[in-house]
């Protein structure tokens, strides 16, 4: 085809083809074949011809047709695989399809500009997914990556258990000669610093005890980091460093697939430029001429979180640093709410720091970009984080407490480190990742057998790792080595099952890790416990396993605080002070009276019968009233059996209105006047007098019945007789002549239903309700 114009007849011409070549099919499957093959045998020996070449020029056209792309092409045995592998087959027409529109809509002059070919395609395709599965340290098992350490001038010897000698070959800067500096202090303790004396004399400068306008950083899409892999880059990047007044430092480590760790990478900044240096070369040793910079007082090394990257220096480089300020400590003395260098490039420049690489395989060369972005920008902000937080630290100091002087004070101590190496000690798992450390914080429960199996397979751990050169996760992870210590399995396929998922390395030397198995099941039977080794901490003594030889502590050695006890409560003070009672049974009684008065606010108590006996004597008799008249009872005394009573409110209405004074002079004249009897109250309540009617009645009873106060006031002291009083259940009738009323039942309504919405009924006054 030479032009656009050509394509609709071609494309009839396709369409036509396929549509005949598809009804042919549809009439052949329409057809018992079935009947056909069984019938005669040369159509059988024909249909199995024709479905062999069509499943070949299938495969053929699918293999070609997935050439160059991501897409796997299904092999197609017999008639069967088609059903298995339809999937498959769909998936490449489905990429043809797609492929063609692309390519239609690009003859037709729907996209103008020209796609990609394939093969750029797919190296797209394959650099974005490796960008998006980077290498990291959760890459257990062997290493992917060649392992660089093997290419080292002096490799790491991981047996070697003497005291680190610091690898120095000159000292510059030196106030003690490095002869004397690289002495070692003795036998056990190994080597001292051998900047010690530099580091303790060194003071910052005096810009760092003013405030001053922070300098704003290189723009960060305009600048790039300068790749250094040569000892010819070294040297021109120490000869600019030279001339700085402050440099940036950070360190990226790998300690996976390596036993002691790498330093992979380092990066320094300036104000004016960026470095990201190649730790990992055979001549990484010669970057000691670093030291001509690090160590000098007068160039200020700024750090955060120093702790680890001072060890990781003097043990892979012999860099030291002298001068250095750790911004994690000046966050501290700022009491900021997070001490992260992610936090602190937020604060102060608004750059979020892409975490995802921060547990990358920094030993991967070529170096991704967005890994090697991610490293320069842990120094390329580092110094103006400093100008920012230096101003705070001088604005936030105090004549009696400069915070300035507690960073320089903090960052000696991280600088003054010593690298030690990791010796375990296989007998009392003592040292840095040893058994009893491990056990000691799990709460996992073992026997004598477990216990011994757990030792054992922890040592067969270590010594497998050392000889690899590989971390111990490498070899199989913690939680493994406790769940084989629990299971002790004997035989190969339980073991595997028990170490599931199995790491290549514990693979091959499985045979050797169950010969370590039995035999220490065998030696724990009789062998100590875990209990009988672990030492629980205690007030004043030094945690130290039962298996040490007890000596006595000194000074230098780390002792558990001690918690003082007062003499006294501070909250009861002396009031649970306990006395040692009598012996005297007499004296039992005093005693617990005595103690219950110091818990309770009792009223003291008599110690002895007499004093009871005059406390609880009647109170002499004052002179006897004169005899004063019963009144009449109302009501006949009942039985015995009758004398329960209760007592009820009088009850009045929901909202009571004060009582005027007419009524209350009415009910104190009614109680004075005995003679009053209830049949006449009763007709007087019944008739309602008018107002002025009760007036006049009151007046002439005041006029005519004088007030009897003395007769009253002895009526008032005589005590209510409950014996005497009637009860209010099956009270007797009264004598007034009215109707009686039906006796109370308390117990009339007591299974009634609730009413619901309908109006309650108000309850009377002076009657109460003992269920509802």
């Amino acid at each position: 085809m030479d032009s656009a114009t050509d394509f609709p007849p071609f494309q009839q011409r396709v369409q036509s083809s396929l549509m005949e070549v598809t009804r042919t099919a549809g009439q052949l499957s329409a057809q018992d074949l079935d009947f056909h093959r069984s019938s005669n045998a040369e159509v059988s020996d024909a249909l199995d011809e024709q479905s062999l070449r069509l499943l070949s020029l299938t495969s053929s056209i699918l293999k070609a047709a997935t050439i160059g792309t991501d897409v796997s092409a299904p092999t197609l045995g017999d008639e069967d695989s088609v059903e298995d592998n339809w999937r498959g087959v769909v998936d490449v027409i489905d990429a043809l399809l797609e492929k063609a529109d692309a390519c239609l809509d690009e003859f037709t002059g729907v996209i103008k500009k020209l796609s990609p070919s394939q093969q750029d395609q797919a190296a797209a395709k394959a650099a974005k997914k490796s960008a998006a599965k980077f290498p990291t340290v959760y890459d257990y098992g062997p290493s992917k990556i060649p392992k660089p350490q093997l290419l080292f001038e002096h490799p790491a010897d991981n047996t070697d258990t003497s005291p680190f000698k610091p690898l120095l070959r000159s000292k510059p800067h030196a106030i003690v000669s490095l002869e004397d500096s690289i002495k070692p202090a003795d036998t056990v303790a190994g080597y001292v610093h051998p900047y010690q004396a530099e580091i303790r004399a060194a003071k910052f400068p005096e810009a760092s005890y003013s405030v001053s306008s922070p300098v704003d950083y290189q723009p960060w899409e305009s600048t790039t980091a300068t790749f250094v892999d040569t000892q010819e880059g070294v040297k021109e990047m120490l000869g600019e460093l030279k001339s700085a007044k402050e440099i940036a430092i950070d360190l990226e480590h790998h300690d996976v697939h390596s036993y002691q760790g790498l330093v992979s990478l380092m990066q320094i900044s300036t104000r004016d430029k960026d470095w990201v240096v190649d730790t990992l070369q055979p001549w990484r040793e010669e970057l000691q001429v670093l030291n001509e910079v690090f160590t000098d007082p007068n160039i200020l090394k700024v750090l955060h979180g120093s702790s680890m990257d001072i060890i990781w220096l003097q043990r892979d480089l012999g860099l030291y640093v002298v001068g250095m300020f750790d911004t994690y400590h000046a966050a501290c003395a700022l009491n900021y709410p997070k001490r992260s260098l992610k936090y602190l490039l937020q604060k102060f420049v608004n750059f979020e720091a892409d975490k995802k690489y921060q547990m990358a395989d920094w030993r991967i060369r070529p170096i991704p970009e967005g890994m090697f972005d991610y490293a320069r920008s842990d120094t390329h902000y580092l110094l103006h984080v400093y100008d920012h937080i230096r101003n705070e630290l001088v604005e936030n100091s105090t004549p009696d407490n400069n915070l300035v002087d507690y960073v320089s004070e903090q960052s000696k101590k991280e600088a003054l480190q010593v690298y030690e190496r990791p010796v375990y000690d296989a007998a009392t798992g003592q040292g840095p990742g040893g058994w009893y450390d491990l056990l000691s914080r799990n709460p996992i429960v073992v026997n004598r057998e477990q216990f011994a199996v757990f030792k054992a397979v922890h040592q067969w751990r270590d010594e497998v790792a050392r000889e690899e050169d590989e971390g111990v996760q490498c070899v199989f992870p913690k939680h493994v080595l406790f769940r084989v210590a629990q299971a002790m399995p004997l035989d190969l396929g339980t073991l595997f099952r028990t170490l599931s998922p199995v790491t290549p390395i514990t693979q091959n030397r499985a045979v050797d890790l169950l010969e370590v198995i039995k035999n220490a099941k065998l030696e724990g039977a009789e062998g100590p416990e875990w209990r009988d080794v672990y030492v629980k901490p205690t007030r004043g003594t030094q945690v130290r396993p039962a298996t040490e030889s007890a000596e006595p502590l000194t000074e230098s050695d780390d002792i558990l605080p001690i918690a003082a006890r007062y003499e006294v409560s501070q909250f009861w003070g002396s009031v649970l002070d306990s006395e040692e009672p009598p012996a005297h049974p007499e004296y039992s009684a005093v005693a617990s009276a005595e103690a219950l008065r110091l818990s309770l606010p009792l009223p003291p108590m008599p110690r002895t019968v007499a004093e009871a006996r005059e406390k609880l004597a009647p109170a002499p008799a004052a002179a006897p009233p004169k005899p004063v008249a019963a009144p009449t009872p109302a009501v006949e005394e009942e039985k015995d059996e009758n004398k329960y009573f209760t007592v009820k409110e009088r009850g009045g209405p929901r909202k009571r209105k004060a009582p005027t004074a007419e009524t209350v002079e009415q009910s104190a004249s009614s109680e004075l006047d005995p003679t009053t009897d209830a049949s006449s109250s009763l007709d007087i309540a019944d008739e309602k007098p008018s107002k002025k009617q009760r007036r006049k009645e009151k007046k002439d009873k005041s006029a005519s019945q004088p007030p009897q106060p003395e007769k009253a006031a002895k009526e008032e002291e005589a005590p209510f007789n409950y014996e005497g009083a009637a009860t209010v259940f099956n009270a007797a009738k009264s004598k007034s002549g009215l109707p009686s009323k039906r006796a109370y039942n308390p117990y009339a309504k007591a299974l009634e239903a609730p009413s619901g919405v309908r109006k309650q009924k108000r309850e009377i006054p002076g009657k109460a309700m003992t269920f509802r």
